[in-house]
């Protein structure tokens, strides 16, 4: 989380942050937000219940999350299926189903630029027409792929494999 508080550096005066979720890095990230004079800029939300989430993204414009590790990532999965431009670092699962300017946008894993420039991208009006379709197929990836009935098929599947 420490780049993308230190990505506010390479963006305009009017981008923000929320900060949803509390953790061992929180006070850490505080102190990191006041040594850049970014208080202004960015707002700790701290735990919220998970009923909450869908309220916060609605509200949203982008989600990103730079991980330098991830399983599979349903923040993530959370944010298409809201129909948010979403950016992500290729580690662990985030890959398979995050790919660069198909599903979303990738930046590269602690590089503050790099997350940055993704944020650019998505906000530049030259490119709405081409983020509008990167959102959708993404909404459509997790409504085919990711929904609770599909997984329930699938997992039945293999139940079904493994007892022959």
């Amino acid at each position: 989380m420490g780049d993308l508080v230190e990505s506010l550096k390479f963006l305009p005066d009017n981008i923000s942050l929320w900060i949803i979720g509390g953790g061992q890095d929180e006070f850490k990230l505080k102190r990191l937000v006041s040594r850049l004079y970014l208080d202004s800029r960015v707002k700790f939300f701290g735990s919220v219940e998970p009923a909450e989430i869908p309220n916060y993204l609605a509200q949203a414009d982008i989600f990103c999350r730079p991980s330098l590790s991830e399983g599979l990532g349903i923040s993530f999965l959370e944010a298409m299926g809201a129909g948010l431009p979403t950016i992500g670092t290729a580690v662990g699962g985030i890959p398979d189903f995050l790919q660069h300017h198909e599903t979303g946008w990738i930046c590269e894993v602690r590089n503050p630029e790099s997350v940055a420039d993704q944020v650019r991208f998505i906000i530049n009006p030259v490119n709405q027409v081409k983020v509008e379709e990167i959102v959708i197929r993404a909404r459509k990836l997790v409504a085919e792929k990711y929904n609770w009935d599909t997984i329930a098929q699938d997992m039945g599947q293999i139940f079904q494999k493994a007892k022959i």
